[in-house]
């Protein structure tokens, strides 16, 4: 009892003295020779920058693209319609056939109208010695200044039937006013019109005409003159010139109507053709990045983040000009630009930054 009583003291004692050795420690000046090194390095982390790695860009002038749908329109196109009454004699061309300007389309009966124009050709002929007659009397004092303006004006008026009958004669000749090909045809040999009774259809495709709708912002980029490219349907390319840029928006969509004439020496692009029209206005400076750069605000503003020569954060917000597979081109940023490429979603604006060169990124134009 007396042994087991002992040793049970000489443990409460152990005890007692390692409990007061650990409390020395603690609150001693000097802490263990081991603890200072670690500190030191923490302090060290505490301090050091973030390191992010960034790419130094140079803006490129790059021409503004404006690109919209359209189709092809003919360059002309008129209805023509009988200038005289008469019956369809003869039809001299086609639907589908190519005229020249001035070519005989067709032909109606004259009639009596040579019949007539002769008659008027003698009526004229009497005029014309009557007022000899009344001129000659005029001059020796037998008639009055009053009788030679008459038979003047008789003259005149016989004159004038002769001209009518002359041109109701020429327009029994239906002419195509231009060249072009006859789209359609709307007479029959053997038919009778009455004036402005429709004779046809001709249509000018050369040059074709290529027309597109520009929006508000778009119209001020085009300009007359600019040459500019349509995709077909099929994939052709054709190269033509803006002739044409309204000046009134279509009231229902707001857009501008623009043409672009391009030749069609063969005719061979047809009225109606679905297109798409590729306009490459005034050239501005632009970027071109990877998307993996760009960066969202709070507010939902669109840009990247850069260094600068303090080496810290900054936001510009940028704008979108076009997204290609390989990036996009942007503008709104300074020509020369220090683009954070890893690490910009981990920075805020002002906090400063250890810039690291991006060697291996495909972010700039040159590298692609």
């Amino acid at each position: 009892m007396r042994k087991s009583v002992f040793i049970a003291g000489i443990l409460a004692v152990g005890v007692v003295g390692w409990v007061a050795s650990g409390q020395l420690g603690a609150d001693g000046s000097q802490p263990p020779a081991d603890a200072s090194p670690v500190a030191e390095d923490q302090q060290q982390d505490a301090t050091e920058l973030m390191a992010v790695r960034v790419a130094d860009l140079q803006a490129e002038p790059r021409p503004r693209v404006i690109v919209v749908n359209g189709r092809t329109e003919p360059f002309r196109q008129v209805n023509i319609k009988a200038e005289t009454y008469g019956r369809v004699d003869q039809i001299l061309a086609r639907r589908g056939d190519q005229v020249e300007e001035g070519q005989v389309l067709g032909q109606l009966a004259l009639d009596d109208r040579e019949a007539k124009l002769a008659e008027a050709k003698a009526f004229l002929r009497q005029r014309e010695i009557e007022f000899n007659a009344a001129e000659q009397l005029q001059t020796k004092g037998f008639r009055s200044d009053t009788g030679l303006a008459q038979a003047r004006a008789q003259l005149d008026a016989a004159r004038a039937v002769v001209e009518q009958m002359e041109l109701d004669i020429e327009r029994a000749t239906v002419r195509a006013p231009f060249s072009g090909l006859v789209e359609s045809g709307h007479i029959e040999v053997g038919d009778y019109l009455a004036v402005g009774d429709p004779a046809g259809t001709i249509v000018d495709l050369d040059p074709i005409l290529i027309v597109g709708y520009a929006t508000e912002r778009e119209v001020s980029e085009l300009q007359l003159g600019i040459i500019g490219q349509a995709e077909l349907i099929d994939g052709t390319m054709v190269d033509g010139v803006i002739g044409y840029i309204a000046n009134m928006a279509d009231p229902q969509t707001r857009t501008y109507r623009f043409e672009l004439e391009a030749p069609n020496p063969d005719m061979s692009i047809r009225a109606g053709i679905t297109s798409r029209l590729i306009i490459q206005t005034t050239a501005e400076s632009a970027h071109f990045l990877s998307p993996s750069v760009l960066t969202l605000t709070d507010e939902g503003q669109v840009g990247v983040r850069a260094v600068d020569a303090n080496n810290q954060v900054q936001f510009h917000p940028i704008k979108i000009l076009q997204d290609t597979v390989d990036g996009v081109w942007v503008g709104g940023l300074p020509d020369r630009v220090r683009v954070i490429t890893v690490g910009h979603e981990f920075v805020v604006e002002g906090q400063e930054v250890r810039p690291v060169a991006d060697q291996g990124r495909q972010i700039a134009r040159e590298t692609l």
